[in-house]
């Protein structure tokens, strides 16, 4: 995602989706790690299905990637989109889990990579692009604008305002949607991203990134697909990673290999 200056991304009114026919993207995904406790050997990768369900059913093949940062190189260079997800409700974000992410997102800034971040994803991406997570906000669960309206978010819980000068605005074609929350932290301050939604309390909820790729940050959870602004945003995602995949792959037209 890119400010008005940037050549990424056209303004139009629909995400382009990628082109029929044409091989699905791969897009890494990023799991929680639970932790047993002092039983280290059974710690577990964890993450929604819904998540993968989302990418697929928006056109993507998605990949968990172990939080090893041994891995990022080469699963990067063979990826067309990243997605930083959410993290559990309540619990703690696992050392490991912030250092491989934080990793992630700086070699993915690099490459132009398309990145989307949900929830924790958008703080984490949020933050590398400089600006600050403010910790256990008071006030998320407001009755004027509730954050945490339940502990699990499939339904709608607020209203958000977009930006009429966002890509959100450009694809979504209305400043007002509803969306579901879950969140106790919240992204603030300034840095290589412009605001593009936020709630009607004030709170950033979206942002896009002042990057050299697609990048994009969204408070809420569109992998619960609840509204039709969810689904805009994956195909947009989608549609993107399938654009940088093509673009990232060898050529087809060398001829054949001598012998």
């Amino acid at each position: 995602m890119t400010t008005r200056s940037s050549h990424v991304t056209q303004r139009q009114g629909t995400p382009a989706a990628a082109a029929p026919g044409a091989n699905p993207p791969l897009i890494l995904m990023t799991p929680d790690i639970a932790d047993p406790g002092p039983r280290a050997t059974e710690r577990e990768y964890a993450l929604r299905a819904n998540y993968a369900e989302a990418i697929v059913e928006a056109g993507g093949v998605p990949l968990i990637l172990p939080c090893e940062r041994t891995a990022i190189a080469t699963t990067l260079a063979i990826a067309g989109g990243v997605v930083i997800t959410g993290a559990r409700p309540g619990a703690a974000v696992a050392a490991q889990r912030l250092r491989f992410e934080r990793e992630l997102i700086r070699r993915a800034l690099a490459a132009g990579t398309p990145l989307l971040g949900i929830c924790h994803g958008m703080q984490m991406i949020g933050e590398c692009l400089g600006g600050t997570v403010v910790k256990d906000l008071p006030g998320l669960n407001a009755s004027v604008t509730s954050h945490i309206p339940g502990n699990i978010p499939d339904e709608v819980a607020h209203e958000i305002l977009i930006d009429r000068d966002s890509e959100i605005f450009a694809w979504h074609r209305e400043e007002i949607a509803p969306v579901n929350s879950l969140h106790r932290h919240a992204l603030m301050g300034e840095g290589r991203f412009r605001v593009a939604a936020r709630a009607t309390d004030g709170l950033i909820e979206a942002f896009e990134g002042v990057t050299g790729g697609f990048c994009l940050g969204v408070q809420w959870h569109p992998e619960y697909r609840l509204t039709r602004l969810d689904r805009t945003i994956l195909a947009a995602f989608v549609g993107q990673c399938a654009r940088h995949a093509k673009a990232a792959a060898p050529s087809n037209n060398a001829g054949p290999v001598s012998p």
